[in-house]
């Protein structure tokens, strides 16, 4: 089973940093870095650590995602991956998409060029590189998500937020 926190991150909320794990007190510079091991933490996430700039626990597996003011974490029993992206409509689209898209997200993206369609693969990519830590390097790889088999993707419009979930399955 997954569970998925999504929150908005206001002045208001205040996060303890010393509350967490040494490990993770160290890794986590930003309010949205504390506030998502916070947040894992009270989700159950036992034994959190970071290792290589990813977060993991010893009893499930964990990803965090923010963007603007809002964050998001999951756990999961499968290799999980999370991203949230604030949608921005003055981005260069066709130029990210002509650089970082391939097959069946080009021609995915092609048929709708719009804001919605770019954050949807978007934020596939960044979720599914996030199951094994890989980041950016896996999408500049040439990576084409809506090919990619053994993995589960939701994603969802929430907003002005676009929010994915990939899983591993086994």
């Amino acid at each position: 089973m997954t569970s998925v926190y999504f929150f908005k991150l206001t002045e208001k909320t205040e996060y303890d940093k010393t509350l967490l794990p040494q490990n993770v007190q160290e890794h986590c510079k930003k309010q949205e870095s504390i506030a998502a091991a916070t947040e894992l933490l009270n989700m159950g996430v036992l034994g959190l650590r970071y290792e290589q700039n990813k977060p993991f626990a010893d009893n499930c597996f964990v990803s965090i995602s923010h963007s603007g003011d809002m964050v998001a974490v999951c756990k999961s029993e499968n290799p999980v991956g999370i991203d949230i992206e604030k949608i921005d409509d003055t981005r260069n689209f066709e130029k990210i998409a002509n650089r970082y898209f391939h097959g069946k997200e080009k021609e995915f993206f092609e048929e709708n060029p719009t804001a919605d369609a770019f954050y949807e693969i978007w934020t596939k990519k960044e979720a599914y590189t996030k199951i094994d830590g890989n980041g950016v390097i896996e999408i500049q790889k040439g990576i084409d998500v809506l090919s990619i088999e053994n993995h589960q993707f939701q994603t969802e419009k929430i907003n002005e937020y676009m929010l994915t979930i990939c899983e591993r399955i086994k």
